[in-house]
């Protein structure tokens, strides 16, 4: 395989050399995080990876990233062989760190049938096209599930439990607002993983609920393009499990949109994902969730990411001063 370098002047006028290792690696700060010393980048190959972000790549994704391709255009373009990145023996060491198994095949409830219509949805902007395509259905047999939406939820292409969500915002006593399958492992588990493709999704935005997926796949007509999608991790919270399949689908970027009584939770959660991706967050400042936001209201929550970083220090230190 192949990689195009630029000439090392060129490289060490982009990057700022602050110090050279004697395996041949430049350190500099990250152009991608910003981390001060912790950018290292092969000076003959020019792959480069950052220790604590994780960004990774070659000489093209840099310049790229930077708005400077065209010093691709100059007499130093070369060819030279590409080593194994760095982040590819990473990706290798945190696969083989936590053991993922296939979570068991489950029926849904006897008598589940797809919504044609039910007020309750259509009060949360459902169309029967949603639920078409999301499977969100009904069992008008057993009690149990009398006047729940029935979700089933896919992993590898099967079901593997299912959400069971009281259809009415207000809960008569004695029923539970949620009724979901039984000895389901759902931190194992995310809504719309399915919907990921390895090697073109690079962006995957995390929601806490069903309903805010749907309404953030069809505002953001992610469906248009495979390199962005939505997954919904059943809650303010994120698994080292969900984690790594996150990691098996070669995901690079991330951002948590979680409800705003959620910061803390985005604080912590985010930092963690830092570890592994480009982290980032979108919130609705709104007195609402996602899932219920109109069109203009979720188009302008995603206007503006915001890194990890700056939302900690930012977003939730001005709140908390």
């Amino acid at each position: 395989m192949n990689n195009i370098t630029i000439s090392d002047s060129d490289l060490r006028d982009l990057i700022e050399v602050k110090k050279e290792t004697q395996s041949g690696q430049y350190i500099c700060d990250c152009p991608f995080c910003g981390k001060s010393m912790h950018f290292y980048i092969d000076k003959r190959t020019q792959l480069f990876e950052c220790k604590k972000c994780w960004e990774s790549g070659n000489i093209y994704k840099l310049l790229k990233y930077l708005g400077k391709t065209y010093l691709l255009q100059g007499k130093s373009v070369k060819k030279t062989d590409v080593l194994e990145s760095i982040r590819m023996q990473l990706e290798e060491k945190i696969e083989n760190s936590i053991n993922v198994e296939e979570l068991p095949e489950i029926k849904m409830p006897i008598g589940f049938r797809i919504y044609k219509d039910s007020e309750y949805l259509r009060s949360r902007h459902i169309t029967k096209g949603d639920c078409n395509k999301y499977k969100l259905g009904y069992s008008d047999i057993l009690p149990k599930y009398e006047n729940y939406v029935l979700i089933p939820i896919y992993d590898n292409l099967k079901i593997r439990g299912f959400l069971g969500r009281y259809s009415s915002k207000i809960v008569p006593k004695g029923k539970l607002r949620y009724n979901n399958s039984l000895g389901t492992d759902f931190a194992s588990l995310l809504f719309g993983y399915d919907d990921i493709v390895k090697g073109e999704t690079e962006t995957v935005i995390l929601v806490e609920g069903v309903f805010d997926k749907i309404n953030v796949d069809k505002y953001l007509e992610l469906y248009l393009d495979n390199s962005i999608r939505c997954v919904c991790t059943f809650g303010k919270k994120i698994s080292n499990i969900q984690i790594q399949k996150l990691l098996l689908k070669q995901v690079r970027n991330i951002i948590v949109s979680y409800d705003y009584d959620a910061l803390r939770e985005i604080k912590k959660f985010g930092l963690r994902l830092k570890q592994y991706f480009n982290t980032f967050a979108c919130v609705c400042m709104l007195e609402k969730d996602l899932g219920d936001c109109n069109n203009i209201e979720v188009k302008k929550v995603f206007s503006d990411p915001i890194s990890i970083d700056n939302f900690v220090f930012d977003v939730i230190g001005k709140i908390k001063r």
